[in-house]
């Protein structure tokens, strides 16, 4: 245990040295250029200050982040039920194979246009672009989790005749929350990303717009402050949902062989 906590602590010294750096470098590109161009730390400091407290920045930061929430959530339910008609059926996974490949390959700019002309709200097209963005992320992720499942075990299902609601509550279900929650860990920060990206374009409020706002009055500083709190938000959005996962598979390694 003391070996596990001193790595950690050396973990943690390294991240320090490397934000210090950062920190660094950019402090010295700040002294070189007008504060228009690039804020120093201590200007960037004092935006991010004014932002919380007129209580623009929890306002904000709470649009953004149910939009991605709930495209997330919606994105993950669809691409779970894809993935598992793929598993299922051969000829759903290779009619679906273009579908996926557009979904892959199109940018997230696309949806964001089109959504202002189909949908007209800002906010459900942030919620359309995130969607469009996660679902086959989630495909891909819980298609293969169901083709591991244990073939025999699905065979004796089908001889017992097995309820299909039954099939997917002990056979299907557990050994997909490790899928579901590693495609969580990989939409979570993106998703985000994404909704920042499409309010930045569209919508009239939320953390996109705010930077939108910001670069048209020229307050670098301010875009600076909104790009650090963005980024702060992926990162703890990544880790409260990554977390569980690394438990959880931490626990099951942890299991004797004969307890799993």
């Amino acid at each position: 245990m003391s070996e596990r906590r001193g790595r950690r602590l050396r973990l943690s010294g390294a991240a320090v040295v490397g934000v210090a750096v950062l920190a660094g470098c950019w402090q010295a590109v700040a002294w070189q250029q007008p504060e228009i161009l690039v804020p120093s730390p201590a200007e960037t400091a004092a935006a991010l200050r004014d932002l919380a407290w007129s209580g623009e920045l929890a306002a904000q930061l709470r649009t953004t982040l149910s939009r991605a929430a709930v495209g997330v959530a919606i994105g993950i339910a669809a691409g779970a039920l894809w993935g598992l008609a793929s598993a299922s059926r051969r000829w759903i996974d290779e009619s679906g194979r273009p579908l996926r490949g557009l979904l892959l390959g199109l940018p997230p700019v696309i949806p964001a246009v089109l959504g202002t002309v189909w949908l007209g709200d800002a906010g459900a097209v942030a919620v359309l672009v995130v969607v469009v963005v996660t679902v086959p992320t989630a495909k891909v992720t819980v298609a293969e989790a169901a083709r591991a499942i244990d073939a025999d075990l699905l065979e004796m299902a089908r001889v017992y005749r097995l309820p299909p609601l039954a099939r997917l509550r002990h056979l299907q279900l557990p050994a997909l929350v490790p899928a579901l929650r590693s495609a969580a860990s990989l939409c979570g920060a993106g998703g985000l990303r994404v909704a920042i990206m499409a309010e930045l374009l569209v919508a009239p409020d939320g953390v996109g717009a705010a930077v939108a706002q910001a670069r048209g009055n020229l307050a670098t500083a301010e875009v600076f402050a909104w790009a650090l709190v963005a980024v702060a938000a992926a990162l703890v959005t990544d880790w409260l949902v990554a977390r569980p996962a690394h438990r959880g598979a931490a626990s099951r390694a942890a299991e004797p062989v004969g307890a799993r």
